[in-house]
């Protein structure tokens, strides 16, 4: 475990950097001086386009990068292996299909988006070369996760990403681009961390093409073609409904309702970061670890994993929730997004729920039972997409927030029962309800102490005896048994900086 929690600080370093760069592009693009919600809006809109280009071009490859490579790297010689070759030539291919069937679709597009959303109709083209690029750093990183290179994939998707993000904003905001190039620019954010990722594995010798079938890929070529075909509905079914929000509210409301949703979003993905830092680093130990047939393995990294993130979604979740009113006002972000308050609070629910079952999905989806991934996931495609059309419909913005919260608890019971009832694995103890019962009282306290305190003071007031309390509670009762190796850890570095100090 210690071999996760090293590589999981690290990777998590990189997200919270990038995070904190993030924020200041969530700044930059929800103030009330530089844009306007539905440009905001707009650029939201073109992301879930793009990644809808990708799922679809996909064909499954990814998961079949993450499942086979401890094969081919322990069987096929490094100038000799196929992996990479075989899953571009075969996304490539897809990528095609997709550009295809795009053009043809492109009336109904304009159809369902032009009278609501008219400003995503005139840069819809743009969404397919951002898709294609999200494609090919996706095969990257797949690929050098197997590698254990998930904290350089980090580093990029996190922080070089959004630095390249925050140079164009900061061009446009001072008058060297206008808006249009802007949104030019920001489509190719994936095309420079793609370019990077390849000139790095090159450099590490990690990176070669060989499009001669190997023998694992002639070995396993139907369980290749199998595993690929399903989890290509596990990947669409995924992103589709991660889109459908922006989607059903660009062409029920207007662009201005997806910047607002986009807000509350962005604010939730901060709770959701220590789980993309762990996902990177556990994928392929868990794949080995079924390999191996370690099941003493694989339920240590699924309770630590639930305990961890658990506890920094709720201490995460409390401190933006006690200063959100507040926070817009101070930072003069602009009034509309007053109105995310309560998508935030539902879908920040939503993600509590699916940080406490841990890696779940993760476990079942590198086991023998990876099909059930896709059957999940169809039954939360079913749930999700017409609970958030018709939820948006009768109650507005709040509704696809709503929609998620309902569909996400269905979903997540439903892999717990599963991983319980078949690998007698599950994820809690006592612990979960005792770090619960300390957030909220923790809150409380807080909440009624500091509330009336405005300005730049009750932010940091409330964030830092809220957080303080609560990372104490942690230490005290023990709560992760990840949080003590790590703080005697960093002690013992600042003592030896200290000492070589003097």
């Amino acid at each position: 475990m210690s071999q996760i929690r090293k590589r999981s600080l690290k990777a998590a370093t990189w997200i919270y950097v990038g995070f904190l760069i993030g924020a200041l592009n969530t700044y930059f693009l929800t103030h009330k001086n530089w844009f306007q919600p539905d440009e905001y809006g707009l650029s939201q809109g073109l992301v879930q386009i793009a990644l809808l280009v990708f799922a679809l071009s996909s064909l499954g490859v990814t998961s079949y990068l993450y499942k086979f490579f401890p094969y081919y790297e322990d069987n096929v010689e490094a100038n000799k292996n196929d992996i990479l070759s075989l899953a571009l030539v075969v996304s490539i291919a897809g990528f095609i299909l997709t550009s295809g069937g795009i053009y043809f679709l492109k009336p109904l597009v304009i159809q369902k988006l032009n009278t609501n959303s008219p400003l995503l109709v005139s840069y819809f083209y743009l969404a397919i070369p951002f898709g294609f690029f999200i494609l090919l750093y996706t095969i990257l990183e797949a690929y050098s996760y197997g590698f254990h290179k998930g904290v350089v994939a980090s580093l990029l998707k996190e922080t070089i990403l959004r630095s390249f993000t925050l140079v164009v904003i900061l061009l446009k905001i001072f008058g060297y681009i206008n808006f249009h190039t802007f949104i030019l620019l920001f489509c190719l954010q994936y095309a420079v961390i793609t370019l990077i990722l390849a000139a790095y594995l090159y450099k590490e010798g990690k990176l070669w093409l060989n499009f001669k079938v190997s023998k694992v890929t002639r070995r396993f070529r139907k369980k290749i073609i199998t595993i690929m075909l399903l989890t290509y509905m596990v990947v669409i079914v995924t992103t589709l409904r991660g889109s459908i929000d922006a989607l059903v509210l660009a062409s029920r409301i207007d662009l201005r309702a997806v910047g607002i949703f986009g807000f509350a979003t962005y604010m939730v993905a901060l709770l959701q970061a220590p789980l993309r830092s762990i996902v990177a680093i556990t994928i392929p130990i868990l794949s080995r670890a079924w390999k191996q047939k370690d099941h003493k393995e694989i339920s240590r990294i699924y309770k630590r994993s639930s305990i961890n993130l658990l506890s920094f979604s709720l201490m995460l979740f409390f401190c933006i929730w006690l200063n959100y009113p507040q926070a817009i006002d101070f930072f003069g972000i602009n009034p509309e997004y007053h109105q995310a308050r309560w998508v935030f609070f539902l879908l920040g629910a939503m993600t509590i729920i699916e940080m406490g079952t841990g890696v779940n999905g993760q476990i079942i989806g590198t086991s023998s039972y990876w099909r059930f991934e896709l059957w999940t996931s169809l039954l939360l495609t079913v749930l999700i997409i017409p609970l958030s059309y018709l939820l948006t419909i009768k109650y507005g913005l709040i509704g696809p927030a709503a929609a998620n919260l309902i569909s996400f608890s269905v979903y997540n019971f439903v892999r717990f029962w599963f991983l319980w009832k078949k690998f007698a694995l599950q994820p809690f103890s006592y612990k979960t309800v005792e770090i619960i019962f300390i957030s909220l009282a923790i809150y409380t306290l807080t909440y009624f102490s500091l509330n009336n305190v405005d300005g730049l003071a009750g932010l940091i007031l409330r964030t830092a005896v809220f957080s303080s309390l609560f990372i104490t509670a942690l230490y005290v009762r023990n709560i992760s048994p990840d949080l003590k190796p790590v703080v005697k850890a960093v002690t013992k570095r600042i003592k030896g900086i200290v000492s070589l100090s003097r």
